[in-house]
């Protein structure tokens, strides 16, 4: 509780300050004033949430200042202490709305009960204040707890321009593991994209239990929806600034009463990041927009793996793990069938293993299987692969058990399909919707390779291959590989194989 003291007697203005210290650690003195004037000028400046005043001082008196101060709508807690007992004094003073009106000398036990008193109110005050909150109304709505009447939706209105029946539109930011390390920054870029636009009003929730923030867009314009600028704006400035993995998920509501069932479904769709490329927002309607295929699982596979684990194949174990990822890029299935696929095959080599090893860590493996079951990202498959594979006593880099994900996929189809026409990565990153320094990061840390490194390799082997293939001059070999200086490609091809193409054309023939 912030206090103001305002007292023309030097002494009694020091004692105060003094006992409240005594009363309450916690009280903060925001300043003293020694008369009316001087303290209106303080209390206008400070704010605080209570005022223990004096009523005649010099320049001006309490009552004046107090007056002065409510016509100006200033309502903080006023706390009266004066030598007079005069009822027009105290009838004035309750007519302002005071709360309580001590006749000097203080009794220390009665300034305690009634300081006691005004921190009770303003704490009531304060969590009223809070619950009627935009933040505190969204709350509400989130966990089923509001029934609104007639009255409530008269002052959501009048107060903040909405009812809780309006439309409305909904931003999930799912952070995962790393949800601790970046709320707070992602907190500050979410409420940053609300600051700059007339479009819509919106507000930002912290869910700590579901690991995600919470945006919720309200006050929208008639027949229109933020979709596509989140999808093209808001996401990728979000993948560019946020390490992974960030899920962004959108749903539009009817009404912001519709929020536990859509938060429910909206939890669910989390999954389909493991189809999705990084950098998607997804939504429901692109998610029935999918066509995926009955997921057959590889049990001629799963029957090489468990081979191997008995044998204590470890290298063989790892292939096949492998093998089993790349199975699942060939179709697209639909997240619920590759989780249950992935925990069969994982639970089937840990049963073999354990035959030939006499391991007991049954209750682990059900946690790990459990986790991979909850799993919304490949990042958390390959953290509980690990946990699996460290009991099986198998060292697998996770980059090489986990696939690339689709948006580095795409790109790498990108550079397959046009890297002889000087595709570019802005170029793709464009196409792909995403920052030039997001893809280029993410390409690296999952190939291993930089793009232009990538590009690079496929023009040498396109070059390698019409070197031994054809007959034809470098100026030609050097368009058909992407190269627009016969030059250049020679220098390039040297620094790769050691040789000038010719050389090497010559010493394969």
């Amino acid at each position: 509780m912030r206090i103001v003291i305002v007292e023309d007697e030097a002494p009694i203005r020091e004692g105060i300050a003094k006992i409240l210290h005594k009363i309450n650690p916690d009280y903060e003195l925001a300043g003293t004033a020694a008369d009316g004037k001087e303290g209106y000028e303080l209390i206008n400046s400070t704010e605080p949430d209570l005022v223990i005043m004096d009523i005649e001082m010099p320049k001006m008196d309490g009552l004046k200042m107090l007056g002065k101060l409510r016509g100006e709508g200033n309502q903080c807690k006023v706390l009266i202490l004066s030598a007079y007992s005069d009822f027009n004094y105290a009838k004035q003073a309750i007519e302002l709305n005071i709360e309580n009106y001590l006749l000097k000398p203080i009794k220390i036990p009665e300034l305690k009960r009634a300081l006691q008193q005004i921190e009770n109110a303003l704490e009531k005050e304060q969590s009223r204040d809070m619950a009627f909150s935009v933040e505190g109304i969204f709350l509400a709505c989130l966990n089923g707890q509001i029934k609104p009447d007639a009255q409530f939706h008269s002052l959501t209105k009048e107060r903040y321009g909405f009812t809780v029946e309006e439309p409305a539109e909904v931003f999930v930011l799912w952070l995962g593991s790393g949800y601790e390390e970046q709320k707070k920054s992602a907190r500050e870029l979410l409420e940053d994209v609300g600051d700059h636009t007339v479009k819509f009003a919106s507000c930002v929730i912290e869910s700590d239990v579901w690991q995600m923030l919470i945006m919720i867009l309200y006050r929208l314009p008639r027949e229109a929806t933020q979709y596509q600028y989140f999808r093209t704006s808001v996401v990728p400035m979000l993948c560019s600034n946020l390490k992974s993995p960030a899920v962004c998920l959108w749903r539009s509501v009817d009404s912001l009463l519709e929020l536990p069932k859509v938060m429910e479904e909206m939890l669910k769709e989390r999954e389909w990041n493991l189809l999705l490329e990084k950098g998607s927002l997804i939504r429901q309607e692109d998610i029935e927009a999918i066509k995926t295929v009955p997921l057959k699982h590889p049990t001629e596979l799963e029957d090489k793996a468990c081979q191997a684990a008995k044998r204590g194949d470890k290298e063989k174990v790892i292939e096949y793990f492998k093998l089993l990822f790349e199975y699942y890029k060939k179709a697209l299935h639909t997240p619920d069938e590759i989780k249950k696929s992935v925990i069969r095959f994982s639970w089937s080599v840990f049963n073999a293993y354990k035959e030939t090893q006499g391991i007991e860590a049954d209750l682990k493996i059900q946690n790990i299987l459990q986790a991979i079951s909850e799993a919304v990202s490949w990042d958390q498959i390959g953290s509980s692969l690990k946990e699996l594979f460290e009991i099986i006593d198998l060292e697998i880099p996770e980059e090489e058990a986990m696939p690339v994900s689709v948006l580095v996929q795409k790109a790498q189809q990108q550079i397959r399909k046009y890297y002889d026409q000087g595709i570019t990565l802005e170029e793709v990153a464009n196409k792909l919707f995403v920052s030039e320094e997001y893809l280029s990061a993410l390409f690296k840390k999952e190939t291993g390779t930089t793009f232009s490194e990538t590009i690079r390799k496929y023009r040498i082997e396109k070059v390698k291959e019409l070197l031994l293939d054809t007959h034809l001059k470098l100026n030609q070999i050097a368009e058909l590989a992407g190269y627009s200086d016969p030059k250049y490609m020679s220098k390039v091809f040297k620094e790769e194989m050691g040789m000038l193409p010719n050389e090497f054309r010559k010493s394969v023939h």
